[in-house]
């Protein structure tokens, strides 16, 4: 991925963490909506690219319990709302990366504790179709500079 992808990436991350803040340093969208961010980029991504992305959990050691949603772009980096590109190193060792390589709405439902639900604590000004628009623009952007460089 060169700089400016890079670049377009991150000013979604960005975008998405000025529409929804943070909680104690933490982005809110990694607090509780990354599973529903993570499906909708899934989804956009897969739709404009020959180059596919798939989803990851980032699981406590125990594999019983899922901290969070993320995206493992076709370079081999990850790809979160609220923390933008970044590598394995970011979850290890206190974590382990689960991989999944095709998709199973099931098992994203189990690991986002439900996909259709709101966020009163951490995020509560989340707005499905708000991130869907900034997500479709920044891919769109992407997609663009992808054309002009091929």
């Amino acid at each position: 991925m060169n700089d400016q992808e890079k670049t377009i990436l991150n000013g979604l991350t960005n975008d998405i963490n000025q529409l929804l803040g943070f909680h104690e340093n933490t982005p809110r969208i990694n607090y509780g909506p990354c599973g529903v961010f993570a499906q909708l980029f899934y989804e956009a991504w897969n739709n404009r690219f020959p180059e596919k992305v798939h989803i990851c959990f980032v699981m406590m050691p125990s594999g019983d319990e899922c901290d969070h949603v993320v995206i493992r772009l076709p370079t081999g980096e990850l790809y979160d709302g609220g923390v933008g590109v970044h590598s394995d190193d970011f979850y290890t060792p206190q974590f382990i990366i689960e991989e999944m390589l095709e998709y199973d709405h099931a098992i994203l439902e189990k690991w986002a504790y439900g996909l259709d639900r709101t966020y009163p604590r951490f995020c509560p000004d989340f707005d499905k179709n708000k991130v869907k628009k900034l997500i479709d623009d920044h891919l769109d952007r992407l997609s663009k500079l992808s054309i002009l460089n091929s």
